[in-house]
C-alpha cells in the first residue's frame, strides 16, 4: 500500500482509516469483504454536518471503514501487534508504509503525537461507540422483526403499571430522534424528560430476567418425561415473549446511549471527559449483555439437561407418545435461543437434539437382554431331562437379568 492507514480499535470492532484504495488492500490481506463492513461516512452520526466537523475534522482527505469483531476478524486484526492504550483499554496504531505492511517498527505513543492527539482519540472512540451501537440496533431491530415480536401486548399483559412506562419511554425517545434529526440537538427540556427513561427500560429488563429464571427453574424441577413434555410446551411460548422484551430493552437502552453520545459531543467537553463518558456507556452496555446472556446460557444448559436424561432408551419405549414431544419442544426452544445469541452478536450455533426411535430403542434393550441371558439359555439346552425345576431355575434368572437391565433406568413418570 502506498501510504499509511490509521487503526483504532476496542472491544466491539476496529477502525481503518487512509485512502481508500490502500484501505480495500487492507481489508483484502485481512481476507475481509468490504460488503462486512461500514462506511464510515455514511455513519448516521455524521449526517449533521455541525457533528462531523466536530467529531471528525479530518473526513474531507480520508475515506474509513469500521469492521465490527467477530471471533474471525479478530483473530485477523490481532496479526498487526498493535498498540493498547493503558487508560482506555482500546487500541490503536499505524500500518503500511512505503509499500511495507505491518505495524511501523516499535512505536511509543510519545513518538506519535502528531498522529494520535487525545482530542481525536476521544473524538474516534466516540465515533467507534457510536457505529456499534448503529450496528447493534440495526441487528436487534432485524431480530425483532423475523419472531414478528410483540413486545407491547406482552406487557400490557401483565397488569404491571411499572411495566406499561415501557411504552411511554418508547414515545419520549421516539420524540427526542425526531427532534435531533429535524433541527440536530436536544433541546434541555427533552434531555430532562429523557432523563429517568433508561432507569424504567432497566426496571423492564430485569422483569424479563426474572421471568426467563423462573422458567429456567421450572425445567430444571422437571423430575421425569411426562412433567418435562408439560414443562416445555407451556413454557416454550413464554421464553420466545420473554425473549422479545429482552431485545427491545436492550435496543431502547442503545437508542438512549447514541442519543446520550450525540449531545455529549454537541457539549464540546474536555477529549479526557469525553472518553471518561464512553468508557461509563460502554461498561454499562457490557454489563446488561452479560447479565442477560448469563440467562440465556443457565437456560439452554437446563433445556439441554431436560431433554437428554439418561433414561432415553426407556421413556421411548415406555413414553412413545411424551417422547418425541419433550425432543420437538426442546429443539424449538434451542433455536429460539440461538436466533437470540445470533442477535447478541455471539457465536450462531443450533444445536439439535436427535429423537431415538421406537425399533432403535427396543433393539438396545433387547441386545441387553440377551447379553446377560444367552449364557443362561446355552446352558439350559442341557437340562431339558433333569425336570421342570431346572428350568425353572433357570428362567428365574433370566427374569432378574431383565429385571437388572429395566432397574437401570430411573422413574418415567
Amino acid at each position: 500500500m502506498a501510504h499509511e492507514i490509521e487503526v483504532y480499535g476496542n472491544d466491539d470492532g476496529f477502525m481503518l482509516l487512509g485512502n481508500s484504495a490502500d484501505i480495500r488492500q487492507a481489508l483484502a490481506e485481512l481476507q475481509i469483504e468490504e460488503n462486512h463492513t461500514i462506511d464510515i461516512g455514511k455513519a448516521a452520526i455524521l449526517k449533521n454536518a455541525h457533528r462531523a466537523v466536530k467529531l471528525f475534522e479530518i473526513m474531507q482527505k480520508h475515506s474509513g471503514r469500521w469492521v465490527k469483531f467477530t471471533k474471525d476478524s479478530a483473530e485477523k486484526a490481532q496479526k498487526y501487534g498493535l498498540l493498547h492504550n493503558k487508560s482506555t483499554g482500546n487500541f490503536m496504531g499505524v500500518i503500511g508504509q512505503a509499500s511495507k505492511s505491518g505495524i511501523k517498527g516499535n512505536v511509543q505513543f510519545e513518538a506519535m503525537a502528531g498522529v494520535f492527539t487525545p482530542d481525536k482519540v476521544a473524538n474516534i472512540e466516540m465515533l467507534m461507540l457510536a457505529l456499534a451501537l448503529e450496528q447493534a440496533m440495526k441487528e436487534m431491530t432485524d431480530y425483532l422483526k423475523q419472531i414478528d415480536a410483540k413486545v407491547d401486548q406482552v406487557l400490557r399483559q401483565q397488569k404491571n403499571a411499572e411495566l406499561a412506562k415501557f411504552l411511554s419511554v418508547a414515545g419520549l425517545v421516539m420524540e427526542a430522534e425526531n427532534e435531533l434529526q429535524h433541527i440536530g440537538s436536544l433541546s434541555d427540556a427533552t434531555w430532562d424528560q429523557l432523563s429517568n427513561s433508561a432507569q424504567t427500560v432497566n426496571e423492564v429488563q430485569q422483569y424479563s430476567l426474572l421471568q426467563l429464571k423462573d422458567i429456567t427453574e421450572k425445567i430444571t424441577s422437571a423430575a421425569d418425561t411426562r412433567s418435562a413434555k408439560d414443562v416445555l410446551t407451556t413454557v416454550r411460548p413464554r421464553i420466545g415473549e420473554w425473549l422479545a422484551v429482552a431485545a427491545d430493552c436492550l435496543r431502547m437502552r442503545d437508542r438512549i446511549d447514541m442519543l446520550k453520545v450525540q449531545r455529549f459531543i454537541d457539549m464540546g467537553i474536555e477529549p479526557d471527559l469525553l472518553s471518561k463518558h464512553r468508557f461509563v456507556i460502554t461498561e454499562n452496555r457490557r454489563a446488561r449483555y452479560r447479565s442477560l446472556t448469563d440467562t440465556t446460557a443457565n437456560l439452554q444448559q437446563a433445556v439441554k439437561n431436560v431433554v437428554q436424561g439418561k433414561d432415553d432408551t426407556m421413556r421411548v419405549i415406555l413414553l412413545p407418545m411424551d417422547t418425541p414431544v419433550v425432543v420437538r419442544e426442546g429443539n424449538a426452544i434451542a433455536s429460539a435461543l440461538a436466533r437470540f445469541d445470533k442477535a447478541l452478536g455471539k457465536e450462531y450455533a443450533v444445536p439439535r437434539f436427535n429423537e431415538k426411535q421406537w425399533d432403535q430403542a427396543m433393539g438396545e434393550v433387547g441386545q441387553a437382554i440377551a447379553d446377560g441371558t444367552g449364557q443362561l439359555m446355552h446352558q439350559a439346552e442341557g437340562f431339558f431331562g433333569e425336570g421342570t425345576k431346572q428350568i425353572g431355575n433357570v428362567a428365574n434368572e433370566a427374569g432378574d437379568q431383565i429385571k437388572k437391565v429395566f432397574g437401570n433406568f430411573p422413574k418415567l413418570w
